[in-house]
């Protein structure tokens, strides 16, 4: 199979044999698949200089396997300067679709909300919103996705005063007997329906955003950690 001019990111690069490198990429048409880029490791003129995560870029590639051949790397827009956090989270948003999206499963909405979100990190000092927006996404892509204005049960809608368990097979139940405990360990729907209304101003609903969707990110991703958090608390600790 030959591919030419294919909207794509590099989500991931590792060197392979002597002088190539195999990449991970997200492409608008095909999905997660994986490519060999031959002779590239060192080699200007092979445009390894040009397979850079972040970085809009055309691709060309053949073969009729699995692992397809790069032919051409063309860059056709101006990659972000991440920095820091930012830098974090795009290596966290990387890593998350190479664990969990399988190959060859086009995402076209997914993709071009990669591809915003990309430039958006590279200009709002606020990045969190933005990530909760493509957590959701991801995981409604992925088949997962949980509604936040209904509960299960006889799909009841959520109700800003109560609290809720979340199941991430199913959804979310209505805890009846209110306790200290299950206050802690549930959600209160006010910030499932703030979440349902894409309404991050408040710190509370972004910290219950941040502890669902990781709930619900945990069941998909199994007990292997990913290496971006790792790496970022690493960095915040020194």
């Amino acid at each position: 199979m030959n591919t030419e001019n294919q909207k794509a990111y590099v989500l991931h690069t590792r060197n392979y044999r002597e002088s190539s490198q195999l990449v991970d990429l997200f492409s608008l048409d095909f999905g997660r698949l994986r490519a060999v880029a031959k002779g590239n490791r060192g080699k200007r003129k092979s445009g390894g200089h040009q397979l850079q995560a972040f970085s809009p870029l055309s691709l060309s590639w053949r073969g009729k396997g699995d692992l397809k051949n790069l032919t051409a790397v063309e860059t056709v827009g101006n990659p972000p300067s991440l920095q820091g956090e930012k830098l974090y989270i795009g290596l966290y948003l990387n890593e998350l679709l190479v664990r969990l999206l399988p190959e060859y499963a086009p995402h076209t909405r997914l993709f071009e909300c990669y591809a915003e979100l990309v430039v958006q990190l590279g200009i709002h000092y606020d990045a969190e919103p933005l990530l909760r927006r493509f957590e959701l996404l991801l995981l409604e892509e992925m088949g997962y996705g949980f509604d936040l204005t209904h509960e299960i049960i006889e799909n009841r809608p959520i109700t800003a005063t109560e609290y809720y368990h979340f199941s991430p097979d199913q959804g979310f139940i209505r805890i009846d007997s209110i306790s200290e405990g299950s206050k802690e360990s549930g959600f209160q729907g006010k910030c499932l329906l703030a979440m349902a209304a894409d309404n991050y101003q408040s710190t509370e609903v972004r910290r219950c955003a941040k502890r669902l969707l990781r709930i619900a990110l945990h069941a998909q991703l199994g007990e292997r950690p990913l290496l971006s958090r790792q790496l970022f608390r690493k960095t915040l600790i020194k």
